[in-house]
């Protein structure tokens, strides 16, 4: 199994996990330290990612992207767009 999170503006990689581990080598520099996919539900078919230390830089367009792990760019199974917003609190 292979999860791809990606700025859909500028396609680059937010979180990459493959085969049961967390890849960071394309990962943009201003998500470092910053993101975690929730593995407790990937066997219900929950891809959460949970950014932390949200900044207004990080709303925008997010693309979810879930393939075989052995054949990545061949088969993609799913793909989902989420809308993030930051907003300052109140």
């Amino acid at each position: 199994l292979e999860v791809r999170w990606i700025r859909d503006s500028i396609s680059e990689t937010v979180h990459h996990y493959r085969n049961g581990e967390d890849l960071y080598g394309e990962q943009m520099g201003a998500y470092a330290g910053r993101t975690e996919l929730a593995r407790d539900g990937l066997s219900a078919g929950s891809l959460d990612l949970r950014i932390t230390g949200l900044r207004p830089s990080d709303d925008g367009q997010y693309v979810c992207t879930v393939g075989d792990g052995d054949a990545y760019d061949e088969a993609i199974l799913c793909q989902q767009y989420v809308w993030v917003r930051v907003r300052a609190a109140p």
